[in-house]
């Protein structure tokens, strides 16, 4: 992995990188109290209209902002924020159909672990704090931190709002307001840009030699500011990062654990970590989830909770499918039956094992995920112990949150037919096409790949996309900070 990127350093050019600050922490400890779930009994937590009253720095304080910040300030002070059922708005910001999800937690480890500062910063003198996080048709859009009944914290552009609550009920007139204004918007047929464009992805890749690296990509109006990378992967969860990966000297054993370190270096593994699977040596990691991981061990598959790997547990589908409509152990069994029946009779006298809900992950294909299945021989077919077979069944957003491409998969191949799979932006701005031997980035315009590559990253023979990351906004500044002190610049030359 290490002699990849020294080629790295020598191939990559055209690099522009973007300096970002880091403010002095003294620890990153991240403990969760409680499990991510949503609000009892229907009742949004913050529910209610609250008054936007202040802005503090992340990097100033409470001292004189800058143009940039005083700007951004004053958009919001003064304005409402309102959440129910039906909306989420802050300010100019407005969700409908919102989804509440809270974790309760320790407040000064949250902040530095994701905001990279802390509670002295922001005056808040609260242990616990809870994290309320607000999505909308499995899309993020907010996430409030709440001191208590009366106070909350909104994280905007290098600072935080300060929100002060003012009524239990959502103020009617603002709901209608906003409801109008996403309507709206949702009737444009065109994607409304962001007016400062800003994209960032971790992509995951696992090599022919099962090491793992993480290669951060930045991007700002269509233009590539920053690439990095570091080994093993580094995944971005609800309530902080965690890392994910392969011990070498643990039979290449897997294991995933909150990412825990006082001075943003990389921890040295041994076996004393709880959260490894230990008992399946040459385990390979297929993707990475926000929440599960799925693993290939002794010809199996196996999708497992990140949080408990090392209970080598492996979660059925219809566990992670929570769509009550229809039945998906029968679709499951379906599935198998239509590629068994598409057999010839040589391997289909050959076939063992009952279908298996347990035995399923996910691949890449044309632009998206798949979830596949697999079928064993009794003995060895064509040089086979086994095929993958396809599962018509719809990849949950429990696995996988953003899987979208903007442009059509026969679009992408004719202009350009090297490329072996894609990912877009969610600011549909870039898209990263891969082929055989690289990462190729490109602007995107009007659902369109513009004919100019921003950036060419090498691959080796055998490495593999396993997770792809987004954040975009002032969410992709925010993880531009962390992956500032902790990744490792792809040097131009």
């Amino acid at each position: 992995m290490k002699q990849k990127f020294k080629k790295l350093y020598l191939l990559l050019t055209g690099v522009i990188f973007l300096s970002v600050l880091l403010s002095g922490c003294s620890s990153l400890e991240f403990n969760i109290e409680e499990t991510i779930k949503p609000p009892d009994n229907g009742n949004v937590a913050i529910q209610g209209t609250w008054r936007i009253d202040k802005y503090i720095s992340i990097l100033k304080g409470q001292g004189a902002l800058d143009e940039d910040e005083e700007s951004n300030k004053n958009k919001y002070i003064g304005k409402e924020a309102v959440f129910d059922n039906e909306i989420g708005v802050i300010g100019i910001d407005v969700c409908t159909n919102p989804d509440y999800k809270i974790i309760r937690t320790s407040a000064d480890s949250f902040l530095k672990s994701t905001y990279q500062t802390n509670c002295k910063s922001l005056g808040i003198k609260k242990e616990k704090v809870n994290v309320v996080t607000i999505s909308t048709a499995n899309k993020f859009f907010n996430q409030l931190i709440v001191t208590d009944d009366m106070t909350a914290y909104v994280y905007l552009e290098n600072g935080f709002l300060v929100m002060k609550k003012i009524s239990d009920l959502a103020d009617e007139k603002i709901k209608k307001s906003s409801v109008g204004k996403a309507e709206a918007n949702n009737s444009n047929e065109e994607f409304e840009e962001d007016p400062l464009l800003r994209s960032g992805v971790l992509m995951g890749i696992r090599s022919a030699d099962n090491t793992c690296c993480t290669i951060w990509i930045y991007s700002k109006n269509r233009e590539i500011k920053a690439v990095s990378y570091r080994e093993q992967l580094m995944v971005p969860r609800a309530y902080g990062f965690w890392e994910a990966g392969v011990i070498q000297n643990m039979n290449q054993s897997i294991y995933a654990e909150a990412f825990v370190n006082s001075h943003l270096q990389a921890i040295p593994r041994s076996g004393s970590k709880d959260n490894i699977l230990s008992d399946k040596p040459g385990a390979k990691i297929l993707f990475v989830g926000n929440d599960y991981i799925g693993v290939e061990y002794n010809s199996k598959l196996s999708v497992m909770p990140m949080d408990n790997i090392g209970g080598g547990n492996s979660v059925s589908i219809s566990d992670v499918i929570l769509d009550s409509s229809f039945n998906v152990s029968n679709e499951f069994t379906q599935s198998r039956q239509a590629y068994i029946s598409s057999l010839d009779s040589g391997k289909l006298k050959n076939i063992i094992g009952e279908p298996d809900e347990k035995n399923y992950t996910l691949k890449r294909r044309n632009g998206h995920w798949i979830l596949k299945s697999r079928l064993y021989f009794k003995e060895d077919y064509d040089g086979k112990k086994y095929e993958d077979f396809d599962l018509n069944l719809v990849v949950p957003s429990t696995l996988i949150h953003y899987d979208e491409m903007d442009i059509p998969w026969n679009n992408i191949k004719s202009k350009l037919p090297w490329t072996t799979d894609a990912y877009m932006s969610p600011n549909k701005d870039i898209a990263i096409l891969v082929s055989r031997d690289s990462l190729n980035i490109y602007p995107v315009q009007k659902r369109n790949i513009i004919n100019k590559q921003l950036m060419k990253i090498p691959l080796s023979e055998g490495d593999s996309v396993v997770m792809a990351e987004w954040s975009v906004g002032k969410y992709a500044d925010i993880w531009a900070r962390f992956v500032d002190g902790i990744f490792t610049d792809i040097q131009d030359n």
